[in-house]
């Protein structure tokens, strides 16, 4: 007599555990893939911001040229608004973060009179305006400007002493770079001359 050997029944259990496992591995895949597309995203974002500040330093340039050795060279002429080197001898008013509304609206911008061209180069366009840190137009007066003064040094023997600086106005420098997906970022310095 010959016997036949009967099934096992674990058969169809290890094909569903393998099944299981198949899925899992899947999941965990997935997963891997999303991260990765996340922080290729995120270095993209990281670098794109990084490449606008970089743009914003000629905008820097370019105002600190008209200050240096340009049309706002000589004190006289920032006693008064210069619209057209994107000046003004006053205090611009400002959003809730501290940037002049004319950077933050086209219509405020070009209602003001601005018109330096704004510096553009490879679909980034760079746009800043000056702005003296006084109450109202006019000479220098320490009461209605903020100022800031030079060192002084009170240590050392009397004669080698450096006396306090005088007070000059202070210049806050606001930038706006505009991206090539139209993004947009501000920046801002504050300086005395």
């Amino acid at each position: 007599m010959k016997t036949v050997p009967f099934r096992r029944q674990e058969q169809g259990f290890v094909l569903i555990s393998t099944l299981f496992a198949l899925v899992l591995l899947m999941l965990a895949a997935t997963a891997m893939l999303r991260s990765s597309d996340i922080s290729a995203m995120l270095a993209g974002n990281l670098s794109f911001q990084r490449d606008l500040t970089n743009q914003a330093e000629r905008g820097f340039a370019a105002a600190r040229t008209l200050m240096v050795s340009g049309a706002l060279a000589a004190e006289t002429a920032r006693e008064s608004h210069l619209i057209t080197s994107n000046y003004a001898a006053a205090r611009l008013t400002t959003n809730a973060s501290g940037i002049p509304r004319v950077l933050t609206s086209e219509s405020t911008y070009t209602d003001a009179g601005f018109s330096v061209a704004d510096i553009s180069e490879n679909g980034v366009t760079v746009r800043f305006v000056i702005d003296r840190q006084c109450l109202a137009t006019g000479a220098f007066n320490e009461a209605n400007c903020e100022t800031f003064a030079g060192s002084s040094d009170a240590s050392g023997s009397s004669w080698l002493r450096k006396p306090g600086a005088e007070k000059r106005p202070l210049y806050r420098v606001s930038v706006r770079v505009t991206g090539p997906r139209n993004t947009q970022a501000f920046f801002q310095s504050t300086f005395a001359l």
